[in-house]
């Protein structure tokens, strides 16, 4: 992992936070392939980057991380595969899937935001059809405003540099909003 990027750092500390609290983490590892190599062999993309796992669900998770105020569309930053793929887990009982944003610059307030309420932002944001009225919609992004608004805050404290975020409580919250199908 890189010593010096913003968005290893947080990842670093959510696995630190999950292992202090007792619940199983698991990264998903990256593939590297030297550039003179990647117009000739294909590799398969990662679909997102971690599992926590607290009894009786799994949670299938991407995470991003930002010093901006909204988090881009852009295919560089929010990729297709990753939607899809957090998306069609999302439809097995058992698994509650999303993203966790993190936005260093704002408090690093952190927020889970379930991937089918992520879907029905970004419809209403790029296509106009929206199912709820937001805060805030841009064309292009999702923002903090929204985060807050569609999220589950993940409340966290800073221990001397490094960041320590209260999974269990995220969990439970999760577990009751999400389980047995009761998502609106």
């Amino acid at each position: 992992m890189a010593k010096n990027n913003p968005g290893k750092i947080f990842e670093q500390d959510i696995e630190t936070s999950c292992s202090e609290q007792n619940i199983f983490y698991y990264r998903i590892k990256d593939t590297f392939i030297p550039m003179e190599l990647r117009k000739r062999v294909k590799v398969t993309k990662n679909d997102y980057d971690s599992f926590v796992y607290k009894y009786p669900n799994l949670f299938p998770i991407e995470f991003k991380s930002t010093q901006n105020k909204s988090f881009s569309f852009d295919e560089k930053i929010i990729k297709k595969h990753q939607i899809e793929a957090l998306e069609k887990a999302a439809t097995y009982d058992g698994l509650i899937a999303g993203f966790i944003f993190n936005f260093r610059e704002y408090d690093n307030k952190t927020l889970f935001v379930h991937i089918e309420d992520f879907i029905k932002y970004k419809k209403c944001a790029e296509e106009g059809i929206c199912e709820m009225e937001y805060v805030k919609v841009n064309k292009s992004s999702i923002p903090l405003e929204v985060c807050e608004q569609i999220g589950e805050p993940i409340h966290n404290v800073k221990k001397k540099i490094r960041y320590r975020y209260y999974i269990n409580k995220l969990i439970s919250s999760l577990i009751d909003k999400y389980s047995g199908g009761n998502h609106d």
